[in-house]
């Protein structure tokens, strides 16, 4: 997430070296801090599905005490929250601490509400992670003026690629979702509609990203590894194979800042 946010700010224009600042390093910190305790409650609240689907890395309640995990979380949403407060004090608007504030509570609710609610769960993570996007273009912008065109698209194909790979993990959880009464977007389909929808998920983003290409003028040199893994994920996708798949859609979310480097 850190490193998202950073290559976005250095896509807008924002000096690095004013990352060096202890202050203006909070630009990138805080949505690490804000990241690190949502999977952290997530974690807490998905106790037991985690220890179906993934037993070997279900660490809560065994290694690591539940208390501990929900005293971390919050003391990381305290601190995100104190140096939010710092940032609209700094830009003298309160969009840092609102937009840490919503993003919080989307986090903490995400497990114990939304995940059982078909879609929403998908929407509301996907929502996150393309508003990392625009928080580092305010951020560059300093809040004085709107992001560009080219961001909004950039958070909105980052979005979208998120979505589906969301959509492709509950494919995989869903045992263990089952188990714990959750009633994801994957469960409420047949497997043909859920292949159907993620290759045709796959496609429409790709479409976004050719026309976004565009207008940052990137070069086909940068295009070539989002290509390879697009290419990837589209025959995963087309045979159903939900390891991998997963992991060719986070190849192609990273691959996506090659274009803005």
């Amino acid at each position: 997430m850190g490193i998202m946010v950073t290559l976005v700010l250095r896509w807008q224009g924002f000096p690095l070296m004013d990352l060096m600042h202890l202050g203006r390093a909070g630009w990138v910190i805080v949505p690490m801090l804000v990241g690190a305790a949502g999977n952290l409650i997530n974690d807490y609240f998905d106790i037991r599905e985690d220890r179906i689907n993934k037993p070997d890395k279900a660490l809560v309640g065994r290694t690591v005490k539940r208390r501990v995990i929900v005293v971390t979380h919050w003391g990381f949403t305290a601190a995100a929250l104190i140096c939010s407060g710092w940032l609209s004090s700094h830009t003298g608007a309160y969009w840092p601490m609102i937009m840490v504030a919503v993003f919080s509570v989307i986090l903490y609710l995400y497990s114990p509400l939304l995940k059982g609610r078909g879609a929403w769960g998908n929407v509301a993570i996907s929502g996150c992670v393309a508003g990392l996007v625009v928080w580092g273009g305010l951020a560059a912008l300093k809040g004085t003026h709107a992001p560009p065109p080219a961001l909004w698209m950039f958070a909105v194909i980052l979005g979208w690629f998120n979505f589906l790979r969301e959509w492709v993990k509950d494919v995989q959880d869903m045992e263990g979702d089952r188990a714990a009464n959750h009633r994801t977007l994957a469960m409420s389909l047949t497997t043909q509609q859920n292949r159907f929808g993620v290759i045709v998920g796959i496609i429409l983003g790709g479409s976004f990203v050719i026309i976004w290409s565009l207008q940052v003028n990137s070069s086909w040199l940068m295009m070539l590894p989002w290509l390879f893994a697009f290419c990837a994920a589209l025959v995963s996708a087309i045979k159903l194979k939900t390891t991998s798949l997963s992991a060719w859609l986070k190849v192609l979310l990273g691959s996506l800042y090659l274009f803005i480097v």
